[in-house]
This record gives structure tokens, sequence and C-alpha cells, in this order.
């Protein structure tokens, strides 16, 4: 009996998150290391904000409803268990002030 090599769909799928998360983790920790210049912020930010323009519509409104509403409803939960410090503060406080509009809001993939 030959030993079967190939990988299932759960294990390939495994593979692809695995390799998913190691590319995000590196998108972020290259934008943050270009945010992490002083001065550069507002610049950055715009460019940020160009280069998703150029985007398809269906990417944007995927970027918008699962990225940008996720971070905001995460930091709303750091402000109301009280997981920031003076670095993050005022991030997580406008996050919970947003938090209550968007919280039902639902981005369908069209």
């Amino acid at each position: 009996m030959s030993e079967n090599t190939e990988l299932t769909y759960e294990e390939q799928r495994e593979i692809r998150n695995i390799e998913t998360k190691k590319k995000v983790e590196q998108l972020i920790s290259d934008l943050f290391d270009e945010l992490n210049h002083m001065g550069n912020e507002e610049k950055i930010g715009q460019m940020v904000v160009d280069a998703i323009k150029r985007q398809h519509p269906t990417l944007q409104q995927n970027f918008f409803g699962h990225c940008l509403i996720n971070i905001i409803k995460d930091f709303s939960d750091r402000y109301n268990k009280g997981w920031y410090d003076l670095r993050n503060e005022e991030s997580c406080k406008t996050a919970s002030k947003i938090n209550p509009i968007i919280k039902d809001a639902y981005f369908p993939f069209i």
C-alpha cells in the first residue's frame, strides 16, 4: 500500500492561512516602520488613502468592512476594558465613540 503524500483541502487551507498571516504581518510591519519616521505621518497616511482609492471598489469595501471596522471595534473594546496607555488612549477613546454608530454595519461583497 502506497503512502498518500497529497495534502487534504484543510491542510492546504491551513498552509495558505499561515502564509497569508506572514504576509499581512510583514505588510503592517513595513507600514509602521514608515510611520515611525517622525514628521511623515500625515504624508504616509495620505499615501495609504491614495493607494486604496486606486484599488477596485469591491476591494475598497472589503478593506473598509473587514479591516477598518474590525480595528475600530477592537480599539473600542480595549478602551472599555482599560487596555491602553497614553500612547494609544486617544485612538481607543475615539474608536469607542465611533463603535456604536458602526456596530451593526453590513458591508456586502459586490
